[in-house]
């Protein structure tokens, strides 16, 4: 570190050089000097070499003067450059950063008689030292992605990197090929957590719900219109092939199969209790059935229980009325996805493919035989489609406490309507939705 001797003599050198003395005061410990910025005139090649010729001035802008406390000299190579006495560019970006416009610039606490302390700055060092730090890494962070950008993705050749390039380019440098990242540390976690909550709150970006629940490519709003337009459709085979592919990006011929891959790629934001869902490929042949019939859907729910859901269609009549009888029964489909459902609630160990289970603690479960009688839930039927007969505003009333009175007639079985489940979650959303905008309110 510079010694107040070393700088004396770089004083000296600045004399010699430039016919000029920068000590504006010398006293018993405190030295102020002028600072300079240097204007390069030309540039001439003399004897094979490059000869250069700068005009030094003394600032004019901020930073016209420096004061030093002579006893407290070691870290100012940091700031300034002696060969001139200018400021190190790192310390006029800095300044610039933080709009700094006096016009002395004080390396100590105290001041000599006659400064004027509303004119001066002092420099916040352990502020500065981080900037100077976080220069360090940026630099570090660049030499080791120029080489990686250049070979992988830059046609220009040109060795500027932006931070798209380093953030997806980071992965090669700490595994060495694609695919694989850094893992964030605990600290790490907080620190991005923190700041977004920060710009949340600071209304750099808006809240929205795709945001509060799992992400998807589609909004949650759309998702939840897809849904409403399947509750449109019928059973024309041309109708539910363009819709599914063009919706669901595949194409079905049959409802029930429209509806299986809408709730594959939905379902977990139709029935946010289940933090695993896995479709029809984890289950084997169950013995007494048809090769090909088997659930719909495994579900874990958050208290890692295990449960079936199967799904019917919307169009899936759930009341029969009695003839000559003001009475209503439930319908032979109906009986029928029950007595299904309760078959697939026997379920075993030997009827999942482990191997499909991504979760271990979930593929424990299941080795144990710890789903013995899971819990069925099955998706069937819609408002407009509880009844075979045509129903009044009276009737609907009535078949909707029918709806109650069945949802608890089936021990450990529970009954969800399509349409039911989309407003639902249509509610749900509006919720969120004047929650967010009471919390802006309030902001």
């Amino acid at each position: 570190m510079m010694d107040f001797n070393e700088l004396l003599s770089f004083i000296e050198g600045f004399k010699k050089n430039r016919k000029e003395s920068p000590v504006v005061l010398d006293e018993d410990d405190f030295l102020v000097l002028k600072l300079y910025k240097v204007e390069r005139e030309e540039s001439l090649y003399q004897e094979g070499k490059k000869n250069t010729i700068d005009k030094v001035t003394q600032r004019d802008d901020f930073f016209k003067q420096i004061i030093i406390n002579k006893n407290e000299i070691s870290e100012i190579q940091k700031y300034i450059s002696f060969d001139n006495l200018t400021l190190k560019k790192e310390l006029k970006n800095f300044s610039e950063l933080q709009n700094i416009q006096n016009e002395n610039l004080s390396m100590t606490s105290s001041l000599p008689v006659g400064v004027d302390v509303n004119r001066t700055t002092f420099i916040d060092h352990k502020k500065y030292c981080n900037y100077l730090d976080h220069l360090k890494k940026i630099q570090n962070i660049k030499q080791k992605t120029s080489s990686i950008v250049k070979d992988k993705f830059n046609v220009l050749n040109t060795e500027e990197v932006d931070t798209s390039a380093i953030f997806s380019n980071v992965g090669y440098i700490v595994n060495g090929f694609e695919g694989k990242y850094i893992k964030l540390s605990r600290w790490d976690r907080t620190f991005i957590k923190n700041f977004m909550d920060e710009q949340i709150k600071d209304g750099f970006y808006k809240l929205t719900i795709k945001e509060t629940l799992p992400l998807y490519k589609e909004s949650i709003k759309e998702i939840i219109s897809i849904g409403k337009e399947m509750l449109e459709l019928n059973n024309n085979k041309t109708t539910l092939k363009s819709f599914s592919k063009n919706k669901l990006g595949k194409e079905m011929a049959s409802l029930e199969g429209c509806w299986q891959l809408y709730f594959d790629r939905y379902l977990r934001v139709m029935l946010m209790s289940y933090k695993e869902f896995y479709s029809q490929f984890v289950f084997k042949p169950m013995l007494g059935y048809d090769k090909d019939s088997r659930p719909d859907f495994l579900a874990v729910d958050i208290y890692n229980n295990v449960d079936i859901i199967e799904i019917k269609t919307h169009k899936t009549i759930l009341f029969r009325k009695e003839k000559g009888r003001d009475s209503y029964y439930p319908s032979a489909d109906l009986n029928k996805s029950i007595f299904q459902l309760n078959k697939y609630m026997d379920l075993r160990s030997g009827n999942i493919n482990l191997s499909k289970i991504e979760n271990e603690y979930t593929k424990a479960l299941i080795k144990n035989e710890k789903i013995y009688r899971p819990r069925g839930i099955l998706i069937i039927s819609s408002m407009p489609h509880i009844s075979a007969e045509k129903i009044d505003e009276e009737t609907s009333v009535r078949l909707e406490k029918e709806i109650k009175k069945l949802k608890t007639t089936y021990n450990n079985i529970d009954i969800i309507l399509f349409d039911e489940l989309i407003n639902n979650l249509e509610n749900y959303i509006q919720y969120i939705e004047a929650s967010l905008d009471s919390q802006s309110d309030n902001s």
